[in-house]
C-alpha cells in the first residue's frame, strides 16, 4: 500500500459539499444503572483492559495505527440463591455477567484513514462455560442519515438479588443506554457461540483515521463456584493491511 495514497477528485468534492456530523457517543443520552442499590448482595465491578494504546499492523507491512479496548464487567448472582449453595441451579440460581466496551483504533498520518475495510472484536469462550445471551447494537439496528449511521445500545434486565445478609430478596432492573454515530461505517453484532462486533465501511472519508467503538455483551453462567473462568478475547482489522490479536483473560465475579 502506498503511504501517500490521496483521495479522488470525487471524494475531496463530497467531502466539502456534504457536511459530516461528528462520530462518537452522546452523553446526553447517556444512562447507567448497572450498579445495585447498596446493601446488595453478591454483585461485582471491575474493569478489564485488554490493548491499551497497542501498535497495530506487522514489522513487515508496516504498523498502521494504534489500538485501546477496555471494558467494564458487571457481575450479578441472580435468583435469590446463595452463590455457595450447592443446589444453586437447581434452585434457580444464576449468574449474569455484562460488558460495557469501548475502544479507539487510531490510524497513522502516514497512512490513508481507509487503511481498514473491516474491524472485528470478539469474545471468544474457551472452557468458560459462559453462554452468549445478546451483543448490542444488534445488526440491522442502525438508523441511516447520509453518511452517519446512528445506532442506541438499550440494554435492561430484572434480576432478583440478595440484601439483609441473604435473608431477603429484592429485585433489580439493571439499565443502560448509549447513543453514538459512525461515519461511512456500519456495526453489526450477534451471539451465538461467541460474542462478536464488527465494523464495516461503507465509503471513503477522513473520519476512519479515528473511530470509536462501542457495544455491550450479556453471558450467563450456572455455576459462580467455577469463577475464576478463563475466556479470551480477539480483535482483528483487515483491507490494505491485515493483523490479528488475541489472548485469554481472567474473569472474576468481583465480589
Amino acid at each position: 500500500m502506498s503511504t501517500g495514497e490521496q483521495k479522488t477528485q470525487t471524494q475531496q468534492d463530497e467531502d466539502t459539499s456534504t457536511p459530516r456530523t461528528p462520530a462518537g457517543p452522546s452523553s446526553a443520552s447517556m444512562v447507567n444503572n448497572l450498579i445495585p442499590p447498596l446493601g446488595t448482595m453478591y454483585y461485582g465491578h471491575q474493569t478489564l483492559t485488554f490493548l491499551s494504546d497497542n501498535t497495530i499492523g506487522t514489522a513487515a507491512a508496516g504498523h498502521f495505527g494504534t489500538l485501546s479496548w477496555s471494558a467494564d464487567v458487571y457481575t450479578y448472582v441472580t435468583g435469590g440463591v446463595d452463590p455457595t449453595d450447592p443446589g444453586f441451579a437447581g434452585k434457580g440460581g444464576l449468574v449474569y455477567i455484562v460488558m460495557v466496551h469501548r475502544a479507539t483504533v487510531e490510524i497513522y498520518d502516514s497512512y490513508s484513514p481507509d487503511v481498514w475495510n473491516t474491524m472485528m472484536f470478539q469474545i471468544y469462550l474457551g472452557e468458560s462455560n459462559l453462554t452468549p445471551v445478546c451483543q448490542l447494537p444488534s445488526t440491522g439496528s442502525e438508523q441511516v442519515a447520509g453518511y452517519n449511521y446512528n445506532y442506541l445500545i438499550d440494554f435492561e434486565q430484572s434480576m432478583q438479588m440478595l440484601k439483609n445478609g441473604g435473608n431477603e430478596a429484592t429485585l433489580f432492573d439493571a439499565k443502560y443506554q448509549q447513543s453514538f454515530s459512525l461515519i461511512e461505517a456500519r456495526q453489526t453484532g450477534s451471539a451465538s457461540d461467541s460474542i462478536v462486533f464488527k465494523l464495516n465501511t461503507t465509503g471513503s472519508t477522513s473520519d476512519h483515521r479515528s473511530t470509536q467503538i462501542f457495544g455491550l455483551s450479556m453471558f450467563t453462567h450456572k455455576d459462580p463456584s467455577q469463577f475464576p473462568v478463563y475466556p479470551g478475547w480477539k480483535f482483528d482489522i483487515n483491507g490494505h493491511e491485515h493483523f490479528a490479536i488475541s489472548c485469554n483473560f481472567t474473569l472474576g465475579l468481583g465480589f
